[in-house]
């Protein structure tokens, strides 16, 4: 059945709105009915909360079992575990110009960590280069860029930090701002924000002041990932029933949104955007409806599904310059599938290893 889609004028702009509907051709992938998967020892004894790359086949995990691990996937190799939160950590961030990974934690503390000496090795906490407190709820937000460390929480406020010093050097908060996700914006003193109060913000990093905010959606935004160029935003949402559970493109220049990407059935925990190697624009989702999707960032088209059945909720995404795109669960587990694009233009998973 073709694809559904329908376009509408964006109210206020002269661009258009295009609206996806997921419901177009696509290889779907059933994770249980794959046989060669590399099963590695599992990494994690909770729920998977946060990835991140860190340079080529490697990823960087954060979990509910307060530990964060860099591991190189391709050789099934844990290269570092570091521990010392005391509640589980909600997010995680690499900063290579520092060579150092930053954690957030629901003990309301941020962390900034270096590698250890022996490969495979577990960073103790008195290995840890520096601590950042003063944030009076769980910390649900870090980007780093241009230098410069900040934060979110859902204590409704935004902080930048003194890498050196651990304090706090600036803050804002603005009522019902329970922040989701930041994510700083490419060649910009910009950074990117998700809310529980259903908007997309965007804070001036120079002042620390709000420099726009978007129309709000229906549903809360639950994460947020921003185009390599610095031009657009996607962020995904909540939902049941397929009501919400939607991802959505914003034009950061034009201040508009863009086109929406509906399909999943329960709340899309993460999003991002997939490196520009192949002959279209994509983005990728994942659910707590097991599935993670690929999608045509310009047509709004559903181009390959893997479905990630018996691990649980889906809860973060992050791709990467080899192809593989990585993604945490909530029954303990790290999955990497390599997504491959045929020489007649259509897309296949092909899922790769769990650990």
């Amino acid at each position: 059945m073709g694809k559904k889609q329908s376009k509408m004028k964006d109210r206020g702009s002269s661009r258009s709105r295009i609206y996806g509907h997921g419901f177009g051709d696509y290889t779907a992938v059933n994770s249980m009915e794959i046989a060669d998967v590399k099963r590695y020892t599992p990494v994690h004894t909770d729920a998977v909360t946060s990835v991140t790359i860190a340079g080529d086949v490697s990823y960087i995990t954060g979990s509910a079992d307060q530990s964060m691990v860099l591991y190189r996937w391709m050789e099934g190799r844990l290269m570092q575990r570091w521990v010392g939160h005391k509640r589980e950590i909600t997010k995680v961030t690499h900063a290579p110009e520092l060579e150092a990974t930053f954690s957030a934690s629901r003990d309301k503390t941020i962390r900034m960590w270096k590698r250890g000496t022996t490969d495979g090795g577990t960073v103790e906490q008195q290995n840890c280069k520096q601590t950042f407190t003063g944030h009076e709820l769980v910390v649900t937000g870090i980007a780093f860029g241009n230098g410069k460390l900040c934060s979110g929480s859902r204590d409704n406020s935004v902080r930048q930090w003194d890498i050196s010093t651990g304090q706090c050097i600036n803050q804002s908060i603005i009522p019902r701002n329970l922040v989701t996700h930041i994510k700083w914006i490419p060649g910009e003193s910009m950074l990117a924000q998700t809310s529980e109060d259903k908007c997309l913000r965007l804070w001036d990093t120079r002042t620390l002041t709000e420099a726009h905010v978007f129309p709000k959606k229906q549903y809360i935004q639950t994460c947020c990932d921003v185009s390599s160029d610095g031009n657009y935003c996607l962020t995904s949402s909540n939902g049941v029933g397929g009501r919400g559970c939607e991802a959505t493109l914003w034009d950061l220049r034009a201040h508009s949104l863009v086109a929406e990407y509906q399909g999943h059935q329960q709340t899309v925990g993460g999003c991002c955007f997939i490196p520009s190697m192949y002959s279209k624009q994509l983005v990728a989702t994942c659910s707590n409806d097991a599935t993670v999707r690929i999608w045509d960032r310009n047509t709004c088209a559903c181009i390959t599904v893997l479905n990630i059945a018996g691990f649980g909720s889906l809860t973060s995404i992050a791709a990467n310059v080899d192809k593989s795109i990585c993604v945490g669960s909530t029954t303990p587990g790290v999955h990497v599938a390599n997504l491959l694009e045929e020489p007649e233009g259509t897309f296949r998973f092909i899922y790769t290893a769990q650990y």
